[in-house]
């Protein structure tokens, strides 16, 4: 159906033609509209154009982006994957050595239990075999007395005339069994009585003091009545016979009171064999006091095997303790025997022998003590102890034969490459080189002075000359001038300037080796004859002087003139062939500089038998001398002496302040400055300085190792040597470490040789980080400076050759109760020192000391 037609006027209206065109606007022309339409086509296609452009670059940029965002997260993840790859190999490699330590530690605690084990079996075996020895002889009576009683009544049945008699006899024997029994029954009550009346109890010994039950253990009534009782209830079968061992069985036994009742005391720590004794030790005297409640022999098996338990236990936990024991005593022993082997030689006064009959007793005391322990073992404990600390605390002699040789004067040559003229008698000095041989040769750079020397033999007649130890930017320093030296001389050499370098180096090595020569023989002017300065200087200038005869003429000396102990350098220098000729000229020159130490060292050996006794007025008279001209005074001193003399009670001794004072200088943990120290000290600057610093390790070291041990709190002593070395390392090394650094070596030691929590671990570096910082502020420091400082005093006080001795022997165990035992090494050597130097110093500096303190009254 169509829609209607519009009305007529509508239908007009909308197909009339409509136009836009204003009626100002000209009309267009036929081709204009289609130039609009085109010019507005492409408008519209730039536009889309530039917007999809702009769309695509926006688009390419967000691209970008995310590509770059995805890039780095990728790089991140990847730095995150080889961190945490780096940390998995890190903990696998820490956790393989700690499951390598742990598992010795668990192969040596499996065979430890397995021999317990076999132990305790065997003791187990042993006692049930006695158990049922004693019931078969019990059955075997009793099948007897069956059969007699058998045989009694069959024989009564069968003699009836005779019975009156029989039953008599038969009534004796019965009443005799009675009689016995009734006897053991009385004998094994007054066996309990005696030991119960001793009122011995967990509870008694517990209320008790420790030192009034450990003496009361020891009287012959309680053991006594102890050694009756076990013996009774079979605890001792078998070990009657042996001498002491019912004793050191009853010791052991009461030992159980004394572990329950005061452990504290007993036991040193709170390890795995320690817990286990406690419980063995429990297990014992409850089925022991429960047996003392009704006694009846034989005693119940829960009494035997408790007894086996603990003896085991006992047996490894003492074994262990033992063992610390013997290490003492042997260290002990073996400083004995370093104090003889250093005073044996010394033959005046008698002090030898004085020192002799007291380390002689007091070696036999510590023999008996460690063969006690040790058993067989002790010859070789002792002989290894002894071989270890002769060979690292007696001064090292020189093996090697450093005298130098004697040669006839017809092996000199001339060296020139024209005849030799006849020896001038006074050479024309030469101009000095613009770089001298005396610097790189060493010469006597950093050679003590006759005064030094002396004052080194007074404190050590071995002493011995060496090459001056230079620091780290020391050495730098000079080998960065020796290399720019040598490149200098070697070009010059190479450009034909001989005149430059050839006389010099003639005139050094000849007076390097007529130092090495006798100068009234016959060798030392055939020597100095035929190395002409003058003439050499000559043909150099001429260009005709060959440098490489004088280098083989040198060579030629070395092996006549140098010690036995340089053949081998010698030798060695003589066939090298491969390098040129600078670098021999370096070799022989650091030859010619060892041939010249030896040689000094030798005279030095020759004449201290000499020196050593004149030693102390020789320095005496320098020093007053010294004062005389003024070139000292005693500010210095008397500062040191007056500041020591207030910090003690009016009136005491000048040798007692004396002592104080030097101690003061000693034990100070603060920086030693130049200005502080005494003038008395001027040739002892650097022995000062590393004394010092030798008790700063120990006293910081003892401090720290104490308070790791205090802790740890754990059964880990067989690492305290192995910590102490650790320690002793990082506190001592060159250039100092920080000490947030020896800090994290010490955590890193503790957590690599024994398993602990983060917390302690913690707690250890913290500890270690508090000590260093606060220094003598730190209680631990102060209490190990206090000690040590007692200690060394009262061996440096004047006493008897036996006092000494005794001293020396009580070193240790005063050390290990203190708990620093693992430094009685350096504690020593740091005795032995001071010790020497106090003597030397008082000697040479006594008179002006008691004039300061004495007379002065400052």
């Amino acid at each position: 159906m169509s829609s209607p037609k519009p009305p007529a006027h509508l239908e007009a209206r909308f197909s009339r033609r409509r136009t836009r065109r204003s009626g100002t606007s000209s009309p267009l022309l036929p081709g204009q509209a289609s130039l609009l339409a085109t010019t507005r086509r492409q408008t519209l296609l730039e536009a889309r154009k530039s917007h999809l452009r702009a769309r695509a670059q926006h688009v390419e940029k967000v691209r970008r982006s995310r590509a770059d965002s995805h890039s780095a997260v990728a790089e991140r993840l990847l730095a995150l994957q080889e961190s945490m790859s780096a940390a998995q190999k890190s903990r696998n490699a820490i956790l393989a050595k700690i499951a390598g330590s742990c598992a010795s530690e668990v192969a040596k605690a499996k065979r430890t239990a397995n021999e317990m084990r076999a132990k305790r079996e065997e003791e187990t075996r042993r006692l049930r075999e006695g158990f049922e020895e004693r019931m078969r002889e019990a059955e075997r009576r009793r099948e007897a007395a069956l059969m007699e009683r058998g045989a009694r009544r069959r024989r009564r049945s069968s003699v009836s005339a005779d019975g009156s008699a029989v039953s008599r006899a038969e009534k004796e024997r019965e009443a005799a069994r009675r009689i016995l029994r009734a006897w053991r029954k009385s004998r094994d009550r007054r066996i309990a009585t005696g030991f119960l009346a001793l009122g011995l109890t967990i509870e008694s010994v517990r209320d008790a003091d420790f030192m009034a039950v450990s003496t009361r253990f020891q009287q012959e009534e309680v053991l006594k009545a102890t050694s009756r009782l076990l013996l009774r209830c079979g605890l001792l079968e078998g070990i009657e016979g042996v001498e002491g061992a019912v004793e050191k069985c009853c010791r052991t036994f009461l030992s159980a009171y004394l572990i329950l009742g005061h452990p504290g005391e007993v036991l040193s720590n709170d390890g795995e064999k320690e817990k286990a004794l406690i419980t063995r030790s429990k297990d014992l005297l409850i089925a022991f006091e429960s047996f003392l409640s009704s006694p009846t022999f034989p005693p119940p098996d829960a009494l035997y095997n408790a007894w086996s338990e603990f003896s085991t236990a006992f047996d490894s936990w003492k074994s262990r303790d033992s063992q610390i024991f013997i290490q003492t005593m042997v260290a002990q022993y073996a400083e004995l025997d370093l104090i003889w082997q250093k005073v044996k030689d010394d033959t005046t006064g008698g002090v030898a022998e004085d020192f002799k009959e007291g380390i002689r007793e007091n070696q036999l005391v510590l023999l008996v003590r460690i063969r006690r322990l040790a058993g067989d073992r002790t010859r070789d404990l002792i002989r290894t102890a002894v071989k270890e600390t002769r060979r690292t605390r007696l001064p090292k002699k020189e093996k090697r034969d450093t005298k130098p040789r004697e040669v006839p004067s017809s092996d000199a040559t001339t060296v020139s490459t024209a005849p030799s003229p006849a020896p001038s008698p006074a050479p024309t000095p030469l101009p000095a080189p613009q770089v001298g041989f005396d610097t790189v040769a060493g010469g006597t750079d950093g050679m003590p002075s006759n005064r030094q020397i002396i004052h080194e033999l007074a404190l050590d007649k071995e002493f011995r000359l060496q090459p001056r130890k230079r620091s780290q930017l020391e050495q730098m320093v000079e080998d960065t001038a020796k290399a720019a030296f040598w490149a200098t001389m070697r070009q010059d050499i190479a450009d034909g300037k001989l005149e430059k370098w050839i006389p010099s180096l003639a005139e050094t090595v000849r007076a390097k080796l007529l130092r090495l020569l006798d100068p009234n023989g016959t060798f030392y002017r055939a020597v100095a004859d035929s190395m002409d300065i003058d003439l050499i200087t000559q043909q150099c200038h001429a260009g005709s002087y060959d440098h490489e005869k004088l280098l083989s003429y040198v060579l030629s000396l070395l092996p006549k003139i140098c010690s036995p102990a340089r053949d081998d350098d010698v030798k060695a220098l003589l066939e090298d062939t491969t390098g040129d000729y600078i670098s021999r000229l370096q070799k022989l020159l650091d030859v010619l500089e060892a041939m010249q130490l030896d040689h000094a060292n030798f005279l030095l050996m020759i004449s201290a038998p000499q020196v050593v006794p004149e030693a102390i007025p020789y320095e005496r008279r320098l020093f007053a001398a010294d004062l005389a001209a003024e070139r000292t005074s005693l500010t210095k001193t008397t500062a040191w002496l007056t500041q020591a003399k207030s910090q003690l009670p009016d009136g005491t001794d000048p040798k007692e302040i004396h002592m104080h004072a030097f101690l003061n200088i000693l034990f100070s943990l603060d920086q030693l400055k130049s200005d502080n120290i005494p003038e008395t000290f001027h040739l002892d600057h650097q022995r000062l300085t590393g004394t010092r610093d030798t008790l700063r390790g120990i006293i910081l070291g003892g401090a720290i190792s104490l308070t790791v041990k205090t802790l740890l709190r754990r059964d880990v002593r067989a690492v305290w040597k192995e910590l102490k070395s650790h320690i002793s390392h990082l506190l001592l090394k060159e250039p100092r470490s920080s000490d947030k650094d020896i800090a994290s070596g010490v955590r890193r030691f503790v957590e690599e040789t024994s398993a602990h929590p983060l917390a302690t671990l913690a707690a250890v570096e913290n500890a270690v980080i508090r000590i260093l910082q606060r220094g003598t502020a730190d209680p631990v420091v102060r209490v190990v400076a206090n000690r040590l400082r007692g200690f060394v005093k009262e061996r440096l006080a004047e006493g008897s050759s036996a006092e000494r001795v005794r001293l020396a022997a009580s070193a240790g165990e005063v050390l290990v109760g203190w708990g620093v035992g693992e430094w009685i090494a350096e504690v020593g050597s740091v005795v032995e020192k001071v010790t020497i130097w106090r003597a030397v110093d008082r000697g040479v500096y006594a008179r002006w000391y008691d004039e300061i303190l004495g007379v002065r009254g400052v």
